[in-house]
């Protein structure tokens, strides 16, 4: 498995409280939240796929969405963020 970091953003649509509180305090041990609903990270395929299965563990796949976006081989300067809500600071989190 690649030890590449690669930038994947996560997006949620979870109307159930407790699910989302549970999915949240996943991708909070992964990421960092960018907007009420969407993570963003730098994660390893093999980070990725312990998230998956921990996220999915979460969720009712009925009733709920979660979309995760991986993002082809890309440097943090070519990611552009505009406005306050900027995520600025390097990840650092503990990947359980």
């Amino acid at each position: 498995m690649s030890q590449t970091n690669y930038f994947t953003v996560i997006a949620y649509d979870i109307a159930n409280d407790k699910r989302r509180r549970a999915l949240v305090r996943v991708l909070e041990s992964f990421g960092e939240r960018a907007q009420e609903s969407i993570f963003e990270a730098w994660l390893t395929e093999r980070e990725r796929k312990k998230m998956e299965t921990k996220a999915h563990n979460c969720i009712d796949t009925s009733a709920d969405r979660l979309a995760i976006y991986v993002l082809p081989k890309i440097d943090r300067e070519a990611i552009i963020n505009l406005g306050s809500g900027s995520i600025t600071k390097d990840f650092t989190h503990l990947i359980l």
